[in-house]
């Protein structure tokens, strides 16, 4: 499990535990009228530890969009030198070795890098999908990262 679900999950555990505790807390406090300040101080207790759970969710959250840009980066470099490698092509199969993703998922991947001008497809002889590095590929590069900067 990747480090974002951890976080993502762990803080929904404990927002959990704490919103309970408060409720419990809350319902001691209002009515059975007992010891005011330490169902009061429990209540707080509760509070924060709800806050802390949330404020895990939203960095696990935060942290998945990073992974999953990270990923998309590795894919594209690992794509492009591999294209590199074959003569300025590849297909979807060497692909796919090469990341260690399903077939399905490095043909989604592919388009999307097609999309952003980075490879053109066409098919060879036999039928089968080829990406063919772009001439504009290096531009396209150039672009993508510039705009993850800004």
């Amino acid at each position: 499990m990747r480090t974002s679900g951890i976080l993502t999950i762990g803080g929904a555990f404990v927002a959990i535990l704490g919103g309970a505790f408060a409720l419990l807390m809350l319902r001691a406090f209002f009515v059975d009228k007992g010891q005011g300040f330490v169902d009061l101080s429990g209540l707080v207790v509760g509070g924060v530890v709800a806050a802390v759970g949330l404020a895990l969710v939203a960095a696990g959250r935060k942290r998945a969009r990073i992974e999953q840009q990270s990923d998309d980066l590795h894919f594209s470099e690992a794509a492009l030198a591999l294209a590199k490698k074959n003569n300025g092509q590849i297909q979807v199969d060497q692909v796919a070795k090469a990341s260690g993703l399903s077939r399905e998922e490095a043909t989604a991947r592919m388009r999307q890098l097609t999309g952003r001008g980075l490879f053109d497809l066409d098919f060879d002889a036999n039928g089968q999908m080829v990406w063919k590095l772009s001439p504009d590929a290096g531009r396209a590069q150039l672009a993508e990262i510039a705009g993850r900067g800004g």
